[in-house]
């Protein structure tokens, strides 16, 4: 047999091999699901390479035969990894260039979920009133599979366990619960807060407030304290500011129902 018969026989036979290994993946093949092995990807030259259609995956170009044909393997990162085609190795994504890793990771199919975890004593839960009102989990340390090391954020930054990414911790002028006390004249001053808009103090109520007692012929029926101005606290950039507010004419403001309600009659007071 001639030289140029033998390379007509290795060509049948990888040919042939080719053939038989394309057929394995799929439905016939549980190791890999079908959006890994079909539409087949291409080897152009030995190496490995990223999967076109997942970032979890990768796939190996392997010239056994050294006559330009290739045999195809795929493999599977570790959970919560991508495959970075810069390292040539599996990492979590934050290590790896877009579009699998960074800020604009797209995954065609199921995303990759980093599942890292709070290091103990670093993490604070916020209760947030403004712009909504919502609860935010951060924490300065986390700890991650297959990294030793505690990761943390740049300075000034901790991560959102729920957005699973670096933010800025929300400042205090949004959190409930936490008063800007703000001078309104030498008399007095309001505190202002998130949860706290209309804020009633002993300054104002002194000022601006009645306690109206009401009957019901000569019988008692209750009070109520009414106001003809108030203050209403707004946000504006990184600070508070109390602006007075008064109600429409013939009503008067209620702290207690937060609302402005008809001035009362004299017929129905004591």
């Amino acid at each position: 047999m001639g030289a140029t018969q033998c390379w007509i026989v290795v060509l049948a036979v990888v040919l042939g091999a080719t053939a038989v290994l394309a057929a394995i993946p799929g439905p016939k093949n549980m190791r890999y699901p079908d959006n890994i092995v079909e539409p087949k990807v291409k080897c152009v030259k030995e190496g490995s390479f990223p999967h076109p259609r997942n970032c979890s995956w990768y796939y190996r170009c392997v010239d056994r035969m050294h006559v330009g044909f290739f045999w195809t393997y795929h493999f599977e990162c570790e959970p919560g990894t991508v495959f970075s085609d810069e390292l040539d190795q599996c990492v979590h994504p934050f290590l790896a260039e877009p579009p699998c890793g960074g800020q604009t990771t797209t995954i065609t199919t199921e995303p990759t979920i980093i599942q890292c975890h709070g290091v103990p004593g670093t993490c604070k839960n916020y209760e947030i009133c403004l712009p909504e009102k919502r609860t935010r989990y951060f924490c300065d340390k986390i700890r991650c599979p297959l990294r030793t090391p505690e990761l943390s954020c740049a300075e000034g930054y901790s991560f959102d366990m729920d957005a699973r990414q670096c933010d800025k911790i929300p400042e205090a002028s949004t959190l409930c619960g936490v008063a800007t006390n703000i001078s309104i004249t030498q008399q007095g001053q309001v505190p202002c807060s998130a949860d706290n808009l209309r804020p009633m103090t002993d300054f104002v109520s002194r000022i601006y407030c009645s306690e109206y007692v009401f009957c019901d012929g000569n019988k008692f029926s209750g009070k109520k304290k009414l106001c003809t101005n108030y203050y209403e606290c707004q946000r504006i950039g990184n600070k508070w500011e109390a602006f007075l507010r008064s109600c429409p004419p013939g009503l008067l403001y209620s702290y207690s129902n937060d609302k402005c309600e008809p001035k009362p009659l004299d017929s129905e007071l004591c």
